[in-house]
């Protein structure tokens, strides 16, 4: 489950940018069949050393709107997902880890067309088209977002998941892949960020204990503690039902 898992994150990573990726963090959950152990692991992302609680705020200390926030490297947080995933399969895998990159990388030089879910989320970012690298990717040159059904092909990125797939996490958190991130989130021409490499060098996933209650005295329900509100929200849910004949 655990192979089959990064294997669909590492193409998630190509074909649903928007959402999912090696930039950003992520949780997982993990259920063993046979001593019916969960473990829950953490990679979500975390502020840069240098973050301050005015990272957000604007030359007259009120809060940026979501656009000035967001676009560009302020917002940028250090990515979780790949230490998570390799602290996972260390545990649980069975498949060799490079193994579970070969069809993202097949994709990402072979190419893949654009969804009408990926094709919506660029119609709906006013500043794709307007940001590079990412307006030579995403849009047509008049400038507008490639439609549903176009073709894209991203050997860079293939080229770092090769890179990943080799070498394993470090590869990503350390040497030229991390350098080249952090001059993308420092260098951003009109919103920087503070990212370090020593942010990126230091970036430790976690296994911390997951949150479970009963359900009906039938069922053991379990989901990820903090920081994610999802099960505790989900168990509170289920505690209220619990007193009704549904």
């Amino acid at each position: 489950a655990v192979d089959a898992a990064i294997a669909v994150q590492m193409v998630l990573t190509l074909v649903e940018p928007q959402a999912s990726g090696l930039g950003g963090g992520a949780f997982m959950l993990h259920s063993d069949a046979g001593t019916r152990i969960v473990s829950a692991y953490d990679g979500r992302e975390t502020a840069p050393a240098r973050a301050t609680p005015g990272l957000f705020l604007g030359a007259d200390r009120r809060p940026l709107d979501f656009a000035a926030a967001a676009i560009g490297g302020r917002a940028v947080g250090v990515p979780g997902l790949l230490r998570m995933l390799e602290m996972a399969h260390r545990r649980h895998g069975r498949l060799p880890w490079a193994l579970l990159f070969a069809p993202a990388i097949d994709i990402a030089f072979g190419g893949f067309d654009i969804s009408p879910r990926l094709a919506g989320a660029l119609s709906a970012d006013a500043a794709i088209c307007r940001e590079a690298p990412a307006k030579d990717y995403f849009c047509t040159p008049d400038g507008l977002p490639k439609p549903a059904g176009s073709l894209l092909r991203n050997p860079a990125l293939g080229r770092t998941l090769q890179e990943i797939a080799g070498g394993g996490a470090d590869r990503f958190y350390r040497g030229p892949i991390a350098r080249d991130i952090v001059s993308a989130v420092r260098g951003h021409a009109t919103n920087p960020g503070l990212m370090s490499s020593a942010d990126l060098a230091a970036y430790r996933a976690k296994e911390r204990p997951p949150v479970c209650r009963s359900y009906r005295q039938t069922w053991r329900v379990c989901g990820r503690g903090m920081p994610s509100s999802g099960a505790t929200t989900v168990l509170a849910t289920l505690g209220m039902l619990e007193g009704y004949d549904l």
